[in-house]
C-alpha cells in the first residue's frame, strides 16, 4: 500500500514538472492565387501616380491578372477569363501572357470563344462571316499550356480604351 501510495505520488509530481505543450492555433490567410489590376496608360503621372481619378473617352487602360501556383505541385488546365468592362473596347493585339498561352475572344458574354471571332452579315442576299470588330468583344480568355511549378507565376494582360464617359456605359 505504501509502495502505491509513493508511486501515485512520484506520478503526480512527474505529471506537475513535465514540460507542457501548449498548442495554439494561429490562422494564416492562405496567399492569393489570382491578383487582377487596372492601370490608365493614358493618363499623366506624377511620382508614378495617377494623377486623375476618373478614366475619359479615349484613355487606354491595361488590365493585369497574376496568377501564382500555391501548391506543392504543378498545376495545368489553367484559364483566365476576364470581361471587358461596358463602356470600354478592346485593343486589338494588346492580349498578351508571360507563359504559352492560347489566346481567345468572345462576342457573346462568355458563353463561347474562338482566337478570331466572326458575325454574320448578309451582303448582296447572301450571308457571309466577316471578323467581329472589336466593340463587340465581350472576354478574353488565356489557357495556359503546359503547367506550372509550385510557386511560378504567370501573368496575363489587355489593354482597353474608354469609349464612353462613366455612368454613360449601358
Amino acid at each position: 500500500m505504501k509502495l502505491l501510495r509513493l508511486l501515485s505520488i512520484g506520478l503526480m509530481s512527474a505529471a506537475l514538472v513535465a514540460p507542457r505543450v501548449v498548442a495554439a492555433h494561429v490562422q494564416v490567410p492562405p496567399p492569393k492565387p489570382l491578383v487582377i489590376t487596372a492601370h490608365n496608360m493614358t493618363v499623366a503621372t506624377a511620382g508614378g501616380q495617377d494623377t486623375r481619378a476618373v478614366a475619359r473617352p479615349g484613355d487606354v487602360i491595361r488590365y493585369a491578372l497574376v496568377f501564382t501556383n500555391v501548391t506543392a505541385g504543378p498545376v495545368k488546365n489553367i484559364q483566365f477569363v476576364d470581361p471587358i468592362p461596358k463602356g470600354m473596347i478592346y485593343v486589338p493585339g494588346s492580349a498578351a501572357a508571360d507563359h504559352p498561352a492560347r489566346i481567345e475572344y468572345s462576342i457573346d458574354g462568355g458563353k463561347s470563344y474562338s482566337a478570331q471571332p466572326t458575325i454574320q452579315v448578309v451582303e448582296e442576299g447572301r450571308k457571309v462571316e466577316k471578323p467581329a470588330p472589336r466593340q463587340l468583344y465581350t472576354h478574353v480568355r488565356w489557357t495556359v499550356l503546359g503547367s506550372l511549378a509550385p510557386q511560378a507565376r504567370v501573368m496575363a494582360e489587355f489593354r482597353t480604351q474608354v469609349s464612353e464617359a462613366p455612368g454613360d456605359a449601358k
